[in-house]
């Protein structure tokens, strides 16, 4: 098609191109053709015809029966093949290997087979094949063409029927595809003949229907040539404690195998779990790794060397053991536990995480667990039993959860602890969490100063604390423990006394005078101890009368400068030492001055009697026996005011008391501060503390007092 550069053309309305393109048809036909350019443009339809006739063309597969007579129809076409009327030939010659043609091309079949057919019109000409075939069959047989010996994977035999008709006539026929079938390999058809080929190694059944006869062939099926190598393993894969098998294998074109006996090497594994058994090699796996083969074998029927490998990982076996961590663990109450469980199969191999099943003293927790990512949070305490599953196999744990942090904290002693000062008192104390729980307190601690009292750990067991008390007095203790606080009311009363205090409340006494006795026992810490009336009381200057607790009123009948009294109570004794001075008719009447009072009032009595009687009776007799009595009465006086002084220069020792005794002045004053340290006279060197001999009290004084074995003190100048 002949234009100028811009001119573009269609043709049947599809794009054909510009300027001059050129166009082939494949078929006689109409073609509509349309060309533009710029605003221009035209159309027109070219019709294609055949060319000049060439040859004659028979179909592929032309089948007829023997006996009867068809109608051959070649085709006239001209040199590229296009068809065109058999009237453009005048007459037409014709010829057949087997059987006759007329002249208007019936062809008469008289012999079963195929045969060569031709036609010939001057100097065209066409050659074509027809099968002669018998009519419907009576009999007939399914068979392979040449009659193979064997049948190899992936080759290809024809299949045919072996048939005769009613009228006698035998012969092969090709079977249409559709009334063969097989239970192995594949069939096809390639110009008008089937064909069948194997596929697997064994036993194949091929069956056949030819009208109404039905035929079947048995044939068996060997693997064809080589064509690759393999290595394979059994079982597929691979698990700790299986054996596994690793063999050669050839592969033919239809994908069967077999066993070859090749070379087997391992570049990777554990030498002493594999086995060599000649013709393959045995693993024993135990652990999980990767094993990694190399192979080769020689094919001595097609003269080829083929190689391969081989690599495989050797997976956990099936679960045997559960491992969950904590077991013997203490929990705390509002904590929580990861069990983190792990699995591990027969030989210990860890296998990945598998859903269990969860228990907690046979209730399921299950939900829970698998919601919290396997971590147990713990809410009651005690003792606790957790159990997993799955696949058969359990694992327990025991453990116990203990109070949480605290959050309050009880005691047996809320109400209020009374201890006495000196003596431990346990104090039980338990921590509350915030479920309520109770728990044994471990780590109290107490704000109250360690002067009034000290809280120690009990040895009576867990959650015993030991209060001893030092002031007393009441108290609000206050003991904690982490961030709890709770106050306990503590009362300390005094301990049991270990020294006796006594004192008078008269610096100057003297007899006739009822004074007041103090005494009261201290405890170890310095606490005043109420002294009882069952407390003894011994005075060798007068009566005591019990008057209330540590008060006694003492009546001074006995003066002098050796007065004491002893105290005694539950094994103390203690002695206040005091001057009474003497009075007239010892005190009978009072004090001196009122003994003087009542001595002049009765010397005035007398002297009145006297000068009464005087002016009565005077008598000379009456007078001198009076001035003879008191005469007597001087004498007698002083006799013994001379006996009593009289004594020698030279009986007199100069010696100091204390160095009599063996002691020094530095030795007398320390017993001097004991003794007003505890509040009794100390005994010296040589003499037993409580029996007769020499003392030294808080003046420094050495004197001797005797013990009578009434328990009566009485001092000798």
């Amino acid at each position: 098609m002949a234009g100028s550069d811009g001119m573009v053309w269609d043709l049947n309305g599809m794009y054909f191109g510009q300027g001059t393109p050129s166009f082939s048809p494949e078929s006689t036909s109409s073609f509509e053709l349309r060309v533009r350019y710029n605003q221009l443009e035209d159309t027109a339809t070219a019709e294609v015809s055949a060319g000049a006739p060439h040859a004659f063309t028979f179909p592929d597969y032309i089948q007829v029966r023997a006996g009867t007579t068809t109608l051959i129809q070649p085709k006239l076409v001209d040199i590229n093949g296009y068809e065109m009327p058999l009237s453009l030939t005048p007459s037409i010659g014709w010829y057949a290997e087997n059987g006759t043609f007329n002249s208007e091309g019936d062809y008469l079949a008289t012999h079963t087979g195929r045969w060569a057919i031709s036609a010939t019109a001057g100097n065209v000409s066409g050659n074509g094949i027809i099968d002669v075939i018998p009519g419907d069959a009576v009999a007939s047989e399914l068979s392979f063409v040449d009659d193979p010996d064997t049948f190899v994977a992936g080759e290809r035999y024809e299949l045919v029927f072996d048939r005769r008709d009613a009228d006698g006539y035998i012969g092969f026929v090709s079977p249409s595809i559709s009334a063969v079938t097989t239970d192995s390999g594949g069939l096809s058809e390639d110009d008008g003949r089937i064909y069948w080929s194997p596929s697997e190694e064994g036993t194949a059944t091929i069956t056949g229907t030819d009208g109404t006869v039905s035929t079947e062939l048995v044939v068996d099926v060997i693997h064809g040539n080589a064509i690759e190598l393999v290595m394979a393993m059994e079982p597929k894969m691979a698990y700790a404690g299986d054996q596994i098998a690793i063999v050669l294998k050839a592969i033919d074109v239809k994908g069967n195998s077999w066993t070859v006996e090749g070379s087997i090497v391992m570049n990777m594994g554990n030498s002493s779990q594999i086995s060599d058994m000649n013709t393959y090699q045995l693993i024993q796996a135990t652990t999980t790794q990767s094993w990694y083969f190399e192979g080769n074998w020689f094919d001595n029927d097609t003269g080829a060397m083929f190689v391969t490998d081989l690599a495989f990982d050797v997976h956990p076996g099936p679960l045997a053991f559960i491992i969950l961590a904590g077991d013997g663990a203490q929990v705390p109450a509002d904590g929580e536990l990861d069990l983190t469980p792990e699995f591990y199969d027969a030989y210990g191999n860890q296998l990945p995480d598998i859903d269990l099943n969860w228990t907690i003293d046979g209730s399921d927790i299950t939900l829970d667990m698998m919601l919290n990512d396997n971590r147990w949070v713990a809410t009651s305490v005690g003792g606790h039993e957790i159990r997993a599953n799955a696949d058969g196999v359990f694992a327990t744990i025991r453990l116990t959860v203990t109070a949480g942090t605290a959050h309050g904290l009880v005691t047996n002693m809320d109400d209020g602890l009374e201890v006495q000062a000196g003596v431990p008192t346990d104090l039980f104390v338990q921590v509350v969490d915030v479920h309520g729980n109770l728990a044994e307190a471990t780590e109290v601690t107490t704000l109250i100063n360690s002067t009034i009292g000290e809280l120690i750990a009990s040895p009576t067991g867990l959650g015993f604390w030991q209060f001893t008390g030092k002031v007393s007095g009441n108290y609000d203790m206050i003991i904690q423990e982490k961030n709890a606080q709770h106050v306990v009311p503590i009362t300390i009363v005094a301990g049991e006394p270990i020294r006796i205090q006594a004192s008078i409340n008269k610096a100057s006494m003297a007899e006739g005078d009822v004074v007041l006795l103090e005494a009261y026992g201290i405890d170890e810490f310095g606490n005043i101890v109420a002294m009882e009336e069952n407390s003894t009381v011994d005075c060798n200057a007068g009566e005591t009368t019990f008057v209330t607790e540590g008060t006694w009123e003492l009546s001074l009948t006995d003066g002098g400068t050796d007065r004491t009294c002893t105290f005694r109570w539950n094994g103390l004794l203690a002695q206040t030492f005091f001057d009474v001075d003497e009075v007239l008719l010892g005190g009978a009447v009072g004090s001196t001055n009122t003994a003087m009072s009542m001595a002049a009032v009765l010397l005035c009595l007398v002297l009145a009697v006297l000068v009464v009687l005087a002016r009565k009776a005077a008598s000379v007799e009456s007078n001198d026996w009076v001035d003879e009595a008191f005469d007597e009465d001087e004498y007698e006086d002083d006799d013994e005011d001379d006996e009593e002084f009289d004594t020698s220069p030279e009986d007199q020792d100069d010696t100091p008391l204390h160095e009599r005794h063996g002691m020094t002045l530095e030795d007398v004053t320390n017993l001097a501060k004991e003794a007003a340290k505890v509040g009794v006279m100390q005994a010296t060197p040589a003499t037993e503390q409580g029996s007769t001999g020499w003392y030294v009290d808080v003046s420094e004084e050495l004197q001797y007092w005797e013990v009578t074995p009434d328990g009566e003190w009485i001092r000798h100048e």
